[in-house]
């Protein structure tokens, strides 16, 4: 009975952390696509579409809480700036369909 310690190779030690690696990442992209289907609703709806407003939400979320005094007014002029843009956007789209 031999007491010998076998010791890997760099490269044998590289390998094993490569296939260790390659096989958690198949099975982390198998959990996060469950994760993903009940995101995505009966009409296909996905968070990804929801990227942009989510992170504006964020921002501002966080402007009321660190600074309310500031963020409040500013979030009163930045509604209505989006309500106009929206009833202008309306408008110009309306006047497109009748020219077509």
């Amino acid at each position: 009975m031999s007491n010998e310690i076998v010791i890997p190779t760099l490269a044998e030690r590289r390998d094993a952390l490569v296939a260790e690696c390659s096989m958690q990442r198949g099975e982390l992209s198998h959990h996060v696509a469950g994760l993903r289907l009940p995101a995505q609703g009966a009409l296909g709806f996905s968070l990804a579409s929801m990227k942009v407003p989510l992170m504006i939400a964020g921002v501002v979320l966080g402007m009321v809480a660190v600074k309310p005094s500031r963020a409040l007014p500013l979030l009163a002029t930045g509604l209505s700036l989006f309500k106009v843009a929206r009833s202008v956007l309306g408008m110009v789209r309306g006047a497109q369909s009748v020219r077509d």
